[in-house]
């Protein structure tokens, strides 16, 4: 049971998809259900969102990545000041082209309410989703004194 496994990058984009969905549905749950920021109509219209929001979430990344990517290297003071620039301006406007989706697709259906309600609900999801992978990373470190062993709680193992 001391399998070693290696992810290819499919099965990698597919666990932060659904991790980072998942994350996005619970968030905007909570919002949804304890302060007025995010309204939504059911808890359908919320996982319908947070799909739409991770996908935004990545794009942004992936726009921010290419912009670190083609600045990193050059290394002068400009280079830097506008690769800076450049990922907070992705990262700021982003925000206004989730709140334009969601209202685009879902009307009055779904309502995340101003930049700052988008703005918490993107800085909690980003905390929690840096967590899990801190924790998915922990869980394959085989440093630890337990990695790879099988426990009593293992799935398919009686109680």
């Amino acid at each position: 049971m001391n399998e070693v496994r290696s992810f290819n990058s499919r099965q990698l984009l597919f666990k932060e998809l659904f991790v980072g969905t998942l994350i996005y549905t619970i968030v905007l749950g909570f919002f949804d259900d304890y302060t007025s920021i995010v309204e939504a109509k059911s808890f359908s219209y919320i996982f319908l969102a947070a799909i739409i929001l991770e996908v935004l979430t990545r794009a942004a990344f992936a726009v921010k990545d290419a912009i670190v990517r083609r600045l990193r290297h050059r290394g002068t003071p400009r280079a830097t000041a506008l690769m800076v620039f450049g990922v907070w301006f992705v990262l700021f406007s982003s925000k206004f082209v989730f709140i334009w989706a969601i209202d685009l697709v879902f009307g009055d259906d779904v309502n995340i309410n101003g930049f700052f309600g988008i703005f918490a609900v993107a800085l909690l999801v980003t905390v929690a989703h840096r967590s899990a992978g801190i924790v998915f990373a922990r869980l394959g470190d085989t440093q630890s004194p337990n990695a790879g062993q099988a426990s009593s709680m293992e799935v398919g193992s009686e109680r």
